[in-house]
C-alpha cells in the first residue's frame, strides 16, 4: 500500500493505492474508488455513480480530464511529503540552527559528531519512521555544537536532535 496527497483545484485528499493496483481517495465520512482501465485511463465509482478520468502525468503534476473538465493535480508521495517535512524541520535562531524531528521515530545512527563541521547537504542522523530511513542533512554549513540524541532513541515530532553554529 503506498499513500499519496493530491492537491486538485485547492481541495487535498488522500489517495491510497493498494498492492493489487486499486486505489481509494479517501474524503470526509465516504470513499471514491478508482480503477485502472488502461494506461492513463481510470474509472473513478462513488456507489453506483462513476465518472471516466483520463490522466496525463508529468513530474509530480498531473493534467485530469473527466467530464469535458481540464484539472491540474499535485501530487506527492507520503515518503517525498515526509523529506519536505525533514528538509523544512531545521530552523535557524540567530547564528544558532536547531535540529528537530519531524515526526515520531526512531534514532537509527548518528553521522556527525560534537565539535565537527559540516557543509549543507550534508547528513546529520538517520531516523526510522514507517519502516522506512530518512537521513536529516544539515541545511547550511555549520559546526557541531551539540547531539542531544544517541541511536536507539525514541524522539517525538519536534524534539531537539542536533544543534548546530
Amino acid at each position: 500500500m503506498i499513500s499519496y496527497t493530491v492537491n486538485i483545484a485547492g481541495t487535498t485528499r488522500t489517495v491510497v493505492v493498494e498492492n493489487d493496483g486499486t486505489a481509494e481517495i479517501r474524503e470526509s465520512g465516504s470513499s471514491l474508488h478508482v480503477r485502472r482501465l488502461s494506461r492513463g485511463e481510470f474509472s473513478v465509482t462513488s456507489g453506483n455513480n462513476a465518472i471516466r478520468v483520463v490522466a496525463f502525468p508529468a513530474k509530480n503534476v498531473i493534467e485530469v480530464l473527466t467530464g469535458g473538465q481540464s484539472l491540474t493535480a499535485t501530487v506527492e508521495s507520503e515518503q517525498t511529503r515526509l523529506l519536505r517535512q525533514l528538509q523544512g524541520s531545521s530552523h535557524r535562531t540567530g547564528l544558532r540552527k536547531e535540529i528537530v524531528a519531524p515526526m515520531p521515530a526512531l534514532v537509527v545512527r548518528l553521522e556527525v559528531e560534537t565539535g565537527q563541521n559540516v557543509k549543507g547537504g550534508q547528513g546529520l542522523l538517520v531516523l526510522e519512521a514507517m519502516k522506512m530511513e530518512n537521513e536529516i542533512k544539515a541545511h547550511h554549513d555549520g559546526r557541531v555544537k551539540e547531539i542531544l540524541v544517541r541511536p536507539g532513541k525514541i524522539v517525538e515530532k519536534g524534539e531537539l536532535l542536533i544543534l548546530l553554529e
